[in-house]
């Protein structure tokens, strides 16, 4: 009976091993937790994007307008929503390593596409 506890108790330990590692690298084949990460890249108008991720759930960006924290996102495993100032404008995307893309749109109507890489 007491080996039977130490597997148990063996294939637990890789389990959190497992999934510790997971959340913590945003780069290789696991889906990373993107929580205090920084990305960054281009959208489909040519404008440049910096988004920062921090832990309460709050968007830090920088737009060629400037630096805002009025944005707020989420991810659901691969899954990223971002919205910024009051769902003004919202993107949905994708994680796939160290890379992100997606769709974005605006409440005047416009659409576009959006990519960004994790900044080491």
């Amino acid at each position: 009976m007491k080996n039977v506890h130490w597997r148990y108790f063996g294939v637990a330990a890789v389990v959190v091993w497992t999934i510790c590692t997971c959340t913590k690298d945003p780069v290789g084949n696991n889906i990373p937790d993107i929580s205090g990460t920084t990305w960054a890249g281009m959208d489909s108008k040519g404008d440049y994007y910096v988004y920062s991720f921090d832990e309460n759930g709050i968007l830090t960006y920088t737009s060629p307008s400037g630096t805002y924290s009025n944005g707020t996102w989420t991810q659901d495993n691969d899954a990223v929503y971002m919205e910024t100032n009051n769902k003004y404008s919202e993107r949905t995307g994708t994680i796939f390593r160290d890379s992100m893309s997606g769709d974005g749109w605006n409440v005047t109507g416009k659409e576009w596409t959006w990519g960004a890489k994790w900044q080491k």
